[in-house]
């Protein structure tokens, strides 16, 4: 049951002999693909194929504009603060799910509901944010989950409790958020307004006053996530293996310190070697009462992109997809 709270990375376009075997011993809940993992479309389908047959979801940051794992394959995508700015974000998110569903993925860890604030994230995140308003940025982000959801993606809002006031970057360092209660509520909205509709929600690596990045503060993971907030859906990580942790312990404490905060599924995106050993620590020093919560949310996580799935619309063809997708950037009709 442990590994099935993990999502872990692998390192090329094939599954190695070496991440077969930790693959095997310890089977994660999904493994999220990269660039590094995707060189064409026949061979991502193979990939993907291989990894469903053992009964693994599928992640990928789809999100569109920046952050894009599927340029080479179908095309640049739009941002997501273009689309929102267009009023186009549900066709955004539709075209993202009918690209996540040719290849066979199960979720697109998209949208970004973080705040666009000039000096922080406006500088960071780019057009990854919407807008500077919670409420439209609600509105393009329920938009972009329904198309996703439309083809039978799921979606998972991110980054909580919001990135918008951090000035850096948490692939590389700890940024941490000043405390102003009026602030933080306007961080909180979008996220109180979609979570509903998400399922799943992304907590950061940012610290509050106290120093702590949120995916390891039980006070922010649990408290403000589920007794502020209400969530009832499953809590993604951010990568456990980010620059902004760097002073939190070794990879395997990371993951039992984010567990027991309240995170359901922990990622490790690039060091499978290590997955085994964070498995272990996670299985030895997180009470099992606190790992039954978080399978049990995962699974109801699951059974959601069960139904939406069986739900979905049939993806065009590829060639027409490719179309539809250049169509929506440059500013033309597509649906």
């Amino acid at each position: 049951m442990t590994a099935s709270l993990f999502g872990v990375g692998l390192s090329g376009p094939t599954i190695t002999r070496a991440e077969r075997a930790i693959l095997d011993r310890h089977p994660p809940r999904g493994v999220i693909l990269f660039r590094r993992n995707l060189e064409s479309l026949d061979q991502a389908k193979a990939l993907v194929g291989e990894l469903r047959r053992c009964g693994l979801l599928v992640f990928l940051d789809q999100e569109g504009g920046p952050v894009d794992r599927l340029k080479e394959i179908l095309g640049p995508s739009i941002s997501f603060r273009e689309a929102a700015r267009r009023g186009v974000a549900q066709r955004a998110g539709e075209l993202a799910g009918e690209a996540c569903a040719r290849l066979g993925a199960s979720v697109d860890l998209a949208p970004v509901v973080d705040r666009r604030i000039a000096g922080a994230s406006a500088d960071v995140l780019g057009e990854r944010c919407a807008s500077d308003d919670p409420a439209a940025i609600a509105r393009a982000a329920n938009g972009f989950l329904s198309g996703l959801h439309s083809r039978g993606v799921g979606g998972c809002v991110k980054h909580f409790p919001g990135l918008g006031r951090a000035s850096l970057d948490t692939h590389r360092a700890l940024p941490v958020i000043p405390a102003d209660r009026r602030e933080r509520e306007r961080d909180l909205t979008a996220f109180r307004l979609t979570q509903k509709r998400a399922r799943a929600v992304m907590i950061s690596h940012a610290a509050g006053g106290d120093g702590v990045p949120a995916s390891l503060s039980r006070r922010t993971a649990h408290g403000l996530l589920r007794s502020t907030l209400g969530f009832r859906g499953a809590a993604f990580s951010d990568d456990l293996e980010m620059g902004a942790l760097s002073a939190f312990g070794d990879l395997p404490l990371r993951c039992v310190l984010a567990c027991r905060a309240g995170c359901d599924l922990l990622l490790v995106c690039s060091r499978i070697e290590e997955y085994g050993s964070c498995v272990e620590a996670v299985e030895r020093d997180v009470p099992a009462r606190r790992r039954a919560e978080a399978a049990l949310r995962l699974d109801a996580y699951t059974r959601h992109l069960r139904r939406i799935a069986g739900a979905a619309r049939r993806p065009r063809a590829v060639p027409r997809l490719i179309e539809a997708i250049a169509g929506l950037r440059e500013g033309g009709e597509s649906a």
